[in-house]
């Protein structure tokens, strides 16, 4: 047990550092994953090029004549600076209280992504993202902050406040990660034991942890401890969630994949405002003069004719952020085949923007009448950054909703052979190939 013990702990070390490395290597910003994947909540996204699923028929991999809505040619767009990071208001702030002396916290006092994680020990998905949630802090020793509370559900588990007073006696003699990590770890072994053979089983634990098992087990049913998980749980219920795990990102609920892949795009989308520019770009192209990009990528490249005339602060915006190497690296995050492909988030969580914002620009001229039309991922308020979205079909809903500033003239072969993956549905999240690099044309 105590060598099976440390292997669980330098596998969560080696496998930290390994996928930091490698994966930042090999794929850019994100990290992948191949393994079942569990959400928290109802998962809601702020960016998305249609508020609908994959449709439901097939659609045409053609040109089509479809009739569509007429579509009023959009003024001029304007520009403006917008927040990379959703704001936190005073209600919420209040209810999720800043970190204090009663919780345990695990990270730099300097870090500035505080994450909050109401648990419960005897809860699954729990245990899956505390895990995770301790690969997260290792790979950002200096970022992130875990701040753990407890939101046991009494009423269906029975030894969930057990597992939390033995947690804070192993704490009280300065294991309580240790013992957090055996609990969590260890699950499976003592779930489905009775209360008082779980007892039993959490003493055993002390030779392994290398605790004093007389204190432990005088300080696991003192009315101290009592007292503090109790108190704790209140605090807890006064936030309103009743249902662990609740996970919040500087005091914005997460509600989401919580795999590690998931949470450590999360930590990049936290730190964009690092890279993101403050102000927006100079208009400096010319809209008489004619475009070509290249989308370098390991399968081949794709290449797109802009559209300066129709789309003139879209195409000035990409130009931008290319030579900017904005998009370097970037993973097409989101590939579902005969419908379309997304990319443009550094982070690869689908969440990331500049930290500028510009208007739509649509006009008659263009539609969504035959694949390869590059456009831009509008959001809720159709408002523009650097996410961009390729089709792979004609889909005449899209029509007069987001700016389409280019269409592929060249690799619509490559495009079609990108790794199908889509982050939002997935159970099982495949790596995503990488734009590498963006080259510019001017003629």
């Amino acid at each position: 047990m105590k060598t099976a013990l440390r292997i669980i702990s330098l596998a969560v070390i080696v496998t930290s550092i390994l996928l930091l490395s490698a994966c930042q290597a090999l794929f850019g910003p994100n990290i992948p994953t191949e393994t079942q994947r569990a959400t928290i909540g109802n998962p809601t996204r702020t960016l998305a090029p249609t508020a609908t699923a994959v449709p439901t028929t097939k659609a045409s991999s053609t040109p089509t004549s479809m009739p569509t809505l007429a579509i009023t040619p959009s003024g001029p767009a304007t520009c403006s600076v917008a927040p990379i990071l959703p704001a936190v208001s005073a209600e919420v702030d209040k209810m999720i209280p800043d970190p204090s002396k009663s919780d345990w916290v695990i990270g730099s006092d300097t870090a500035e992504i505080v994450i909050y994680e109401y648990t419960d020990y005897q809860c699954q998905i729990c245990a899956s993202l505390a895990l995770n949630l301790r690969q997260l802090q290792i790979l950002y020793p200096d970022d992130v902050k875990i701040v753990l509370r407890y939101l046991p559900l009494t009423d269906e588990h029975d030894k969930a406040t057990l597992a939390a007073q033995a947690a804070e006696a192993a704490g009280l003699q300065d294991k309580y990660w240790e013992m957090h990590d055996v609990l969590f770890s260890l699950q499976d072994e003592w779930i489905s034991l009775s209360v008082t053979e779980f007892s039993t089983w959490l003493v055993d634990q002390t030779d392994e942890l290398e605790l004093d098992k007389v204190q432990f087990m005088a300080d696991m049913t003192s009315d101290d401890t009592i007292q503090k998980i109790f108190d704790a749980t209140q605090k807890s219920a006064e936030t309103t969630l009743t249902t662990p795990p609740a996970l919040f990102f500087n005091k914005t609920l997460y509600q989401d994949w919580v795999d590690l892949s998931s949470l450590f795009n999360m930590v990049q989308y936290y730190k964009l405002p690092e890279n993101a520019f403050t102000e927006c770009p100079e208009i400096t192209i010319d809209e008489n003069k004619q475009y070509t990009v290249t989308f370098t990528t390991e399968k081949g490249d794709i290449v797109f004719e802009l559209y300066p005339q129709e789309a003139p602060m879209a195409v000035n915006n990409f130009i931008f952020l290319a030579t900017q190497k904005w998009y370097d690296n970037n993973p097409f995050y989101r590939v579902v085949p005969g419908y379309l492909v997304q990319a443009g988030d550094t982070t690869g969580s689908g969440n990331g923007r500049p930290g500028y914002q510009f208007s739509i620009e649509v006009t008659p001229k263009l539609r969504f009448n035959q694949p390869g039309m590059l456009a831009m991922t509008a959001d809720k308020n159709n408002m523009n950054g650097s996410q961009f979205f390729i089709t792979y079909t004609s889909i005449p809903e899209f029509d007069g909703k987001f700016t389409i500033f280019g269409k592929v003239i060249e690799g619509l072969d490559v495009l079609q052979s990108l790794r199908p993956r889509d982050p939002y549905y997935d159970q099982v999240l495949l790596s995503p190939d990488i734009l590498q690099t963006v080259i510019i044309e001017e003629n």
